[in-house]
């Protein structure tokens, strides 16, 4: 109690009183100490001067933007300079952050850092969640917290500006965009320039710094963003180690308008089964990019394969369903939000594999929008012949097979199914049989599907089965390991999720899905957070059936992980405004999964202009699915539409950060910027800071 402890201001008042007493009883030790006072006074005042004169040069040392050269001192005492890290921890109960503008930093310092955190609505360095408050607990009681995954820390350490930022993916810098990195370090290092006017250059420098990059195989971030009334989309990356933003040249960004999600395309396209030596094909610095939106205008999308990427030299776009122009039916008016890379012939060739939409009326009852819908594989041609001694796919004409010239294109379109319509995952349920599973979040008829695709010369759909009809507008669905526990029987093709925790191969026990609205919970429906209200968009998780075949015939268990996600409407995301956008899982280190935690769950708020973390939880009672209890362990309120997460785990260019620690990229995009956290241990001293 105050009044028993020895820090009560009574007890310390006591023991000062009982000082001062000593003291005036005792001349010798009186003047003592009034000499020791003269003296620290004086030394205080020298330190005074001292640290002014370092102020001093630290202002003359401090490089000006040049949105501040020419301002006198008394313009230059308005900024608000914030010299400490913005940094704070979570806890057993949720944080609200909230991200700010300072109006007189982006007045006056727009290349400066122009937001600041709230925390519960208190600055970061004033709230009980601040990192150095954190630091005066004990030892054991941060051990518990952070083997509970109760508690991490989180630092913004950047902001990224960039126009309109929508859909995010992190890449590895030795695929999309390589060779322009290439050329650019090229031309920019004197060690290299000497050789440019030689006819070696190409072999000496190109390849020699092409080894370089592929030795490094870093993060890099890849953005796309659209506007309503522009005509050109926006595509950007930007390397994580350095900091380099690219842009993409003005044809390519003409031609896609609405660029959706953004995919790596496989280094080699086509593997003959037949031949022991595969020839070295180089697709890898490529994307795959998904095209277009309902909205008039932005709805004749397409595939496209954009090779070598921001390159001045090289950079070349193909549409593979014929782009905005196409008179083909089969082609005409589809827009796409992705498409991902399968062998469905079982011949080595990479087809894709496509979800895809065409807007066809109001609803008169629901007021709502109506969409022709369909699952549909793009079959990748095949070529003329192969090569005997070298394994060479080959063109009619001799020259090395390419399956995006323009004598191949557009690619045939081959519809499996109706009703898919945004986004999907792809499973293998059943590794002995011939069959691949697509998992579809339909939006537009409010369900959640199976179907299973039976590969060979004419892929087709053999079997399929809703799993959920009451789901609301199912939007996003991922593919996710929510025990920890390996399912050899049932592996990942492709977990739909541009964050790749789950890799193809990886076993998995959940699909999450996100729906924008939902029905009334049935009676296995599992609440596993503490909000059970149902009303808003939704956060599912579906637990696998176990057993041989169970997936065809047993009910897929939904827990309601967290619900009650509203728009908070603007005028930039009135174009079928929802929430939540898309759900990821991903580790907080990038070796817990090899220990067997559970992941975190980070949901894109979309609409409802926040990003939301997620801890796995402990159930506090008997519940069908314990594995699919989750908290919220923190909202980071935006304040502008949040369509997506990246989460990489390379270190943010040169703040001070954890190694190995995931990087939160969380677009704002209306606000023309990209939010970087970092995260960390919660612990001061850490090794490889």
């Amino acid at each position: 109690r105050p009044t028993k402890s020895p820090f009560s201001l009574d007890m310390i008042s006591a023991v000062f009183d009982d000082a001062d007493d000593s003291i005036n009883n005792n001349p010798e030790t009186k003047n003592s100490l009034e000499k020791i006072e003269q003296n620290w006074e004086s030394r205080i005042e020298e330190i005074k001067e001292r640290v002014k004169d370092i102020s001093q040069a630290a202002d003359l040392a401090r490089p000006l933007s040049l949105s501040k050269q020419g301002l006198s001192r008394s313009h230059l005492s308005i900024l608000d300079y914030t010299y400490g890290r913005q940094r704070f921890v979570t806890g057993t109960s949720p944080l609200l952050i909230s991200v700010q503008q300072n109006p007189t930093r982006k007045w006056l310092q727009k290349e400066a850092s122009t937001v600041r955190l709230l925390v519960n609505g208190t600055s970061v360095e004033n709230s009980l969640a601040s990192f150095d408050r954190f630091q005066w607990l004990n030892d054991d009681e941060r051990h518990v917290l952070i083997e509970r995954y109760s508690m991490v820390s989180l630092e913004l350490v950047g902001e990224i500006g960039i126009k309109k930022p929508g859909y995010v993916n992190i890449l590895p810098t030795n695929g999309a965009g390589a060779t322009a990195a290439i050329q650019r370090a090229a031309k920019s290092s004197k060690e290299w320039s000497r050789w440019e006017r030689s006819t070696l250059y190409e072999q000496i420098v190109l390849e020699g710094l092409g080894q370089r990059e592929e030795e490094r195989a870093g993060d890099r971030l890849w953005v796309t963003g659209f506007s309503l009334t522009g005509q050109q989309g926006y595509l950007h990356s930007l390397d994580v180690k350095n900091g380099h933003i690219q842009h993409v040249s003005q044809t390519t960004s003409k031609s896609v308008l609405w660029p959706n999600e953004s995919n790596k395309v496989p280094r080699n396209l086509f593997h003959n089964k037949k031949q022991q030596q595969q020839p070295q094909q180089k697709y890898h610095d490529a994307l795959l990019i998904s095209d277009g939106f309902l909205v008039p205008g932005k709805d004749k999308g397409g595939l496209y394969v954009l090779q070598n990427p921001g390159s001045s030299e090289t950079e070349r776009n193909t549409c593979l369903t014929g782009g905005q122009q196409s008179q083909e039916i089969e082609h005409s008016g589809w827009f796409y939000h992705r498409a991902v890379w399968v062998d469905l012939t079982g011949d080595g060739r990479m087809s894709i594999l496509t979800a895809r939409a065409k807007l066809s009326s109001v609803g008169a009852s629901t007021g709502g929008p109506s969409a022709k819908t369909q699952l549909v594989w793009l079959e990748m041609p095949k070529p003329y012949r192969i090569d005997t001694t070298t394994g060479t796919p080959l063109d009619e004409d001799g020259t090395v097979f390419d399956p995006f010239n323009a004598r191949h294109l557009p690619w045939k379109a081959h519809v499996l199914d109706q009703g898919p319509d945004v986004m999907f995952a792809v499973a293998d349920m059943d590794t002995q049989d011939d069959t691949v599973e697509v998992i579809a979040s339909r939006f537009f008829d409010k369900q959640v599907t199976l179907h299973s695709i039976q590969k060979g010369p004419n892929p087709k759909v053999v079997f399929e089965r809703v799993i959920d009809d009451s789901c609301g507008a199912a939007f996003g669905s991922i593919l996710a390991n929510l025990d920890s526990v390996n399912h050899p029987d049932r592996i990942v093709v492709d977990s739909g999720s541009t964050v790749e925790t789950n890799k193809a191969g990886d076993s998995f026990s959940h699909l999450l899905v996100t729906s924008h609205e939902c029905s009334k919970a049935d009676d296995d429906d599992e609440i596993g957070s503490d909000t059970c209200d149902l009303e808003g968009g939704s956060l599912f998780a579906y637990k696998v059936p176990n057993g041989k075949g169970a997936w065809k015939t047993e009910p897929w268990i939904r827990t309601t992980v967290a619900s009650g996600f509203s728009v908070r409407g603007q005028l930039g995301n009135m174009i079928n405004p929802g929430a939540p956008g898309f759900a990821y899982v991903f580790h907080a280190k990038k070796g817990d999964i090899e220990s067997g935690k559970r992941p975190l769950i980070a949901v894109a708020g979309d609409c409802s202009e926040s990003a939301y973390l997620y801890r796995p939880a402990e159930a506090r009672k008997e519940v069908t699915d314990p594995h699919a209890q989750y908290k919220l362990m923190c909202e980071i309120e935006c304040g502008a539409t949040v369509g997506s997460i990246g989460v990489g785990y390379e270190d943010f260019m040169h703040a001070e950060q954890e190694d190995g620690f995931a990087k939160l990229y969380i677009p704002c995009f209306e606000k023309d910027k990209i939010l970087v956290f970092a995260m960390g241990s919660g612990e001061e001293e850490v090794d490889g800071l």
